[in-house]
């Protein structure tokens, strides 16, 4: 069961719509057969759920086996990776499920 701070990007459509509103958010790109993601998720979904980002930074996650074209778009090779967009463009990004450097990405984007 997911958080209901994580938003899941549910097509193509919908991707192509957020990056066109200029928010501010972070991606979790995962696949139900990775072990990683399913290790980390219970951390993306804390930080999604914190009063200190969620106001400023939205949460998103997509999965890459449903979403194949997403993640082709973007370019990714492993799970779990995590991208955050502003205005449209990607700014920043990791692959590994590193609880630390996830808290870090966050809390930067979110300065």
């Amino acid at each position: 069961m997911s958080s209901p701070a994580v938003t899941p990007i549910t097509s193509y459509k919908q991707f192509k719509e957020l990056l066109d509103s200029n928010k501010l958010f972070v991606i979790d790109f995962w696949a139900t057969w990775c072990g990683p993601c399913r290790m980390i998720r219970p951390i993306f979904e804390k930080l999604a759920e914190s009063k200190d980002f969620n106001s400023k930074i939205a949460f998103y996650s997509v999965d890459v086996d449903e979403q194949g074209e997403i993640a082709q778009e973007v370019g990714i090779r492993a799970m779990p990776t995590f991208m955050v967009f502003k205005d449209g463009g990607k700014i920043d990004e990791f692959t590994g499920a590193v609880p630390a450097k996830l808290q870090a990405m966050v809390a930067k984007a979110a300065a």
